[in-house]
């Protein structure tokens, strides 16, 4: 079976379904984003009706999920069909709403669908950015918080900077401040409660939904403590460890000639500001500057080629 690292093209979510977007995707990033606001490039997704296509090769045109029974468990190395990460780049021009996401099991009994995990590296961000990372009750309920209007207070805020790593764990009150640009690996799953969306409405004059029973249901409050990085020597440049999770490793990797990855299960390799080039068997293809990739689980060897850091998150 003729395996190969699939360059893909994004999809795309802007205009009213991402009213807090900017144009950074698109004078940052180069991404041909269709709407003056865009707040996702949703580079790797197999999710229905934002799907992202192979961009080179013969499947060229094709998505993820049209490959499902061409490569089988040689595309994600995992015996279930569904698609198990996925992969975007955020812009935000105005805060997000603060949100929290179910685990696996309650998502599943109750909404018949995996829950979500998340993890955020911060590719850049304006001066005195923050975002909000966890919860403090002072040890009141959370329904007692939002009962007295004590929400914003009790939110823990965290000053963001190019490079910062935060661990998402579902149950996590968060949500990206303003002035933030990053990328984001997360378990394929859209489920998305808010609990509050700072009294904004939309352009009909409403507020969006929120969803305050499953929020309350599934909250955690707590601040989150970071992940200790790891990083070993490797020749051709250096591996971190960035984040760990029961269903995805994120991975930074700092090149310096030629490296070569692991193989045996999938990978996301996104190109950071200089590009690299991939390499397996006697091919190459080059990725441009924030450009990402599916490395499949198949491929017997895979390895990049460049200099200055690439991302990878891999599918457990």
């Amino acid at each position: 079976m003729n395996v190969y690292p699939l360059v893909m093209a994004p999809s795309f979510r802007h205009g009213p379904d991402t009213p807090w977007g900017g144009h950074a995707l698109k004078e940052l990033f180069g991404k041909n984003a269709p709407d003056e606001i865009t707040g996702e490039s949703l580079e790797v997704s197999a999710l229905p009706g934002h799907e992202s296509r192979v961009a080179n090769g013969e499947h060229a045109g094709k998505t993820l999920r049209d490959l499902f029974p061409l490569w089988g468990k040689s595309l994600t190395g995992l015996s279930r069909s569904s698609f198990p990460l996925l992969l975007k780049l955020l812009d935000t021009r105005e805060p997000l709403s603060v949100q929290v996401h179910p685990d696996d099991s309650y998502a599943l009994t109750h909404e018949g669908k995996p829950g979500k995990s998340e993890a955020w590296y911060i590719l850049d961000a304006a001066p005195g950015a923050q975002l909000v990372y966890g919860i403090d009750t002072h040890g009141e309920s959370l329904r007692s918080v939002l009962e007295e209007g004590k929400l914003e207070s009790s939110l823990c805020r965290a000053d963001v900077h190019a490079g910062d790593v935060f661990y998402i764990p579902a149950g996590t009150v968060h949500a990206l401040g303003s002035g933030i640009r990053c990328y984001e690996i997360q378990q394929a799953s859209d489920l998305t409660y808010r609990l509050w969306d700072w009294g904004r409405t939309g352009k009909d004059g409403r507020p969006r939904a929120l969803h305050i029973e499953q929020a309350l249901s599934v909250s955690r409050p707590y601040k989150v403590p970071q992940q200790a990085e790891k990083t070993e020597e490797l020749s051709g440049g250096r591996r971190t460890l960035l984040v760990s999770d029961p269903h995805f490793l994120l991975h930074a990797y700092d090149l310096s000639g030629r490296l070569s990855l692991p193989v045996g299960k999938m990978q996301f390799l996104t190109a950071t500001a200089k590009g690299c080039t991939l390499c397996w068997r006697d091919r190459q293809e080059p990725l441009l500057p924030w450009q990402s990739a599916v490395l499949p689980a198949g491929l017997s060897e895979i390895a990049v080629e460049g200099s200055g850091r690439i991302l990878v998150s891999t599918a457990v």
